[in-house]
């Protein structure tokens, strides 16, 4: 059941795009647990003792101690803009421990980690305690799982307190309580095996599935998107051309307009972020936007893209990017092609709810529309939602930040 589940949540992971680190590591730590699951399924399908030796040995290359330093890598990468060495190291010394104490001894003397005899139960084929066990796992408890997890537990914890953005809270609970879930999982085990022996179920997988749903639902259901804003480092005094307003969305059938009123106010002090669907290294020499960030609409997974149709990972980037900026301004260019793909009711609710964050943060949404491109009565309905965007003035002051 769990190689299944396992399985179920892989191809969910997949379909989310692949934006951090912690993605990837999300992903390692599903097909660890497959690799584990899998060899334990296939140990129960042995007909006697002697079968089982090299499968043991396989299914100990994903041990619950190496289960819980991808855990922790993956943690490591959700917490952390930028590994440092001191997190590297602890990585590093955790695979040593493992390898020292883990594969090396499974591979020299299984016994001292409980490796043998296997004993047909009626739980299926099961093993006890090792004799290592009384110094590795003392009454059941494993301390480097332990130590592991209070490092686990610290940094998410940390990494919550120091989030302002609910949206960032929001996705730290559903990791707090996937790793919970986890660890629960890896003690029940343990715990079970030293007390009990073969007379006890093992219910630390189920327990463990739990926890794979929980982070894989804060996957889908919080998307993960974060954005984070960057000023443009090149600011410079030019005269304001276009008179924005902050609390306001504009609408604009001039997208060259559109593009030039968003560069005069993130080059004069306010923080910027491009949602497009025209190629972003064009809209950034085009439009000398060195550092703001940009995001592709497009289709093709990769770094800084956000798929057409995932509208709810385009609400929550958004959204994210209200809660962490300053002085906010936003383009969203590309209405007419999220159209094409979801259909204009889903867009203009888009629209209205970016429309009332942009308010209640007091930030300026921009929204270029190619005229003609939608019907009469989509785009009156856009037109409400929306002030023109004023003309550009022939001559005006030294701009500066919206008022």
């Amino acid at each position: 059941m769990r190689v299944l589940v396992t399985l179920v949540i892989v191809f969910y992971t997949l379909r989310i795009p692949f934006k951090k680190n912690y993605h990837w590591m999300f992903l390692v730590v599903s097909l660890v647990i497959i690799w584990h699951s899998f060899f334990f399924f296939y140990i129960q399908l042995a007909t006697s003792a002697t079968q089982i030796p090299l499968s043991a040995f396989l299914l100990d290359l994903a041990a619950a101690k190496v289960q819980a330093l991808v855990i922790l890598q993956f943690v490591i990468y959700f917490v952390s803009r930028k590994v440092s060495r001191t997190m590297k190291a602890v990585v590093v010394a955790g695979y040593a421990v493992v390898f020292a104490i883990e594969w090396v001894p499974d591979a020299v003397d299984p016994a001292f980690l409980g490796k043998q005899p296997w004993v047909l139960s009626q739980y299926g084929w099961e093993n006890g305690p090792g004799t290592g066990d009384v110094y590795l796992r003392p009454y059941g408890v494993d301390i480097f799982i332990t130590i592991v997890g209070i490092l686990v537990f610290i940094l998410l914890f940390k990494y919550y307190r120091s989030q302002i953005s609910e949206l960032a809270r929001g996705q730290t609970k559903y990791i707090i309580m996937g790793m919970l879930l986890f660890f629960i999982s890896f003690f029940w085990t343990t715990v079970a095996r030293y007390s009990g022996g073969t007379s006890l179920p093992n219910t630390g997988d189920p327990i463990g599935m739990v926890g794979d749903l929980v982070l894989l639902l804060g996957l889908m259901k919080k998307g993960f998107y974060s954005v984070t804003p960057v000023a443009e480092t090149a600011k410079v005094s030019v005269p304001a051309r276009y008179d924005l307003q902050v609390a306001r969305s504009y609408s604009a059938a001039d997208q060259e307009a559109a593009f030039n009123a968003f560069s005069e106010l993130v080059r004069s002090g306010c923080e910027g972020l491009v949602i497009t669907r025209l190629y972003p290294e064009n809209v950034r020499k085009d439009y000398e936007l060195q550092t703001s960030p940009i995001l592709w609409l497009a289709e093709e997974r990769g770094l800084d893209r956000i798929p057409p149709g995932d509208l709810l990972g385009l609400s929550l980037t958004v959204k994210d990017f209200y809660e962490k900026a300053k002085q906010p301004v936003v383009i969203l260019q590309g209405v007419e092609y999220l159209t094409t793909i979801n259909g204009f009711t889903p867009i203009l609710r888009l629209i209205q709810g970016l429309s009332e964050e942009n308010a209640t943060k007091r930030g300026v949404l921009i929204i270029p529309v190619v005229p003609d491109t939608l019907s009469k009565q989509d785009e009156a309905l856009l037109q409400s939602e929306t002030t023109p965007l004023p003309p550009r003035k022939p001559d005006g002051s030294p701009a500066a930040p919206v008022k």
